[in-house]
């Protein structure tokens, strides 16, 4: 995916497959440099950085080229809407690799008030709120996270069941999704909750990732319907109608016209070949 766009069809030199190489190693480089600076650690999720830094500057190339070639029109058809689906997968594939390889858990234990630090974060018990809904009641702890918020996680119980659900509440960023739960709660006024906290980064660029996918895909669609929308019939010209010869890159109506001007000389030239003068010429 990330060599494939710069190779042509036929035979690619090495000299010209280095020269087109060029921009997306430095991509793919940056990308490395980038994710250490931040902190990520690990062969393989930094490979998966490098790679798909790699792949983002080979599509990037391809489509500034074109966009270059022929303005924003260049961003429609098959071959540029796929480059657009590239970027939709390097999104999905370098935040698969992050939230997999740098999700980080744990339990905390606070009363009212309390606040804990975990993974850079801070958490702050603010209290419980009850909501009661037709069908169920929900106890919500509430949580404030980096101070913002309160977030709700709470555990509902259904009229017609003994079983509780828990209902998670998450904060969503650009850079990291952080996802609270209720374990426990408290027994009673000035007891603790336990609360579950996973923070995972990048997840948002999943969902990015697939809108960038269905937008390329539309694109390329679009380039479809362009070529193959039907032209309008407009006027036969006269030549068309006696038969004479059309431009080289005839609409339909030229080719319509033709062929009715085609079909008002047949019957004259069946008349000629068939005539007695014709078959047998006086001497």
């Amino acid at each position: 995916m990330a060599v494939a766009p710069v190779m042509t069809w036929r035979r690619t030199s090495g000299e010209l497959l280095a020269q087109r190489l060029v921009m997306p190693a430095a991509v793919g480089t940056a990308a490395l440099v980038f994710a250490v600076v931040v902190g990520a650690r690990g062969l393989m999720p930094l490979v998966g950085f490098a790679l798909g830094g790699f792949a983002l500057g080979t599509a990037a190339r391809q489509l500034s080229l074109s966009v270059r070639r022929q303005g924003w029109r260049g961003l429609v058809g098959r071959s540029n809407g796929g480059m657009i689906v590239h970027l939709g997968v390097v999104f999905i594939a370098v935040a698969l690799a992050a939230s997999q390889a740098y999700v980080q858990q744990t339990e905390l234990r606070l009363v009212e008030g309390q606040t804990a630090t975990f993974a850079g974060h801070t958490f702050t018990y603010v209290g419980t709120n009850v909501k009661l809904e037709p069908n169920r009641d929900t106890t919500q702890v509430l949580v404030e996270v980096d101070g913002a918020g309160p977030y709700a996680p709470g555990v509902s119980r259904f009229q017609f069941g003994s079983q509780q659900v828990g209902t998670p509440s998450v904060r969503v960023t650009p850079t990291v999704d952080i996802a609270l739960s209720v374990l426990a709660l408290p027994e009673a006024p000035g007891e603790p909750a336990t609360i579950r906290v996973t923070i995972q980064p990048l997840i948002v660029w999943l969902w990015i990732g697939g809108g960038v996918m269905a937008l390329g895909t539309l694109l390329a669609a679009a380039g479809g319907w362009r070529r193959h929308t039907p032209v309008s019939a407009g006027p036969v010209s006269s030549s068309s109608a006696t038969g004479g010869s059309s431009p080289p890159d005839r609409d339909a109506s030229a080719d319509a016209g033709e062929c009715r001007g085609r079909r008002e000389l047949m019957p004259a030239l069946l008349t000629d070949r068939l005539s007695p003068s014709a078959e047998h010429p006086a001497p």
